[in-house]
């Protein structure tokens, strides 16, 4: 069972976190600020506080490009598996090819 957020909150005000006067953009508690530095929400765990607009896009270009990423490395693991049944299958190669070469342009654009 989840844990009650104001419960939640009350433990890390007591490990030592900090209350900031900034609230989660998905449910509006109260953000908090761990001795790591990392902003956390009590009911949804690690958030990205932005100051800019600059900053946002940045964030989100970077979620993109991370969920790109596992899409990729997804099918090349699924083209892969099926090179195992017949391993000089030219179309499979093609596809794994093609599979590293998004994930290597993608790694070269972050």
């Amino acid at each position: 069972m989840a844990q009650d957020p104001v419960k939640k909150a009350a433990d890390l005000l007591r490990q030592g976190a900090t209350m900031l006067g900034d609230a989660c953009p998905q449910c509006g508690s109260p953000l908090f600020k761990l001795k790591s530095g990392e902003v956390v929400c009590p009911e949804h765990g690690r958030v990205l506080v932005v100051k800019s607009e600059r900053e946002e896009l940045k964030v989100k270009e970077e979620v993109i490009f991370s969920q790109v990423e596992d899409k990729l490395i997804q099918g090349l693991s699924k083209v892969s598996s099926k090179l195992e049944e017949s391993p000089e299958d030219p179309e499979m190669l093609t596809q794994i090819i093609r599979y590293l070469e998004a994930i290597e342009r993608l790694k070269r654009n972050r």
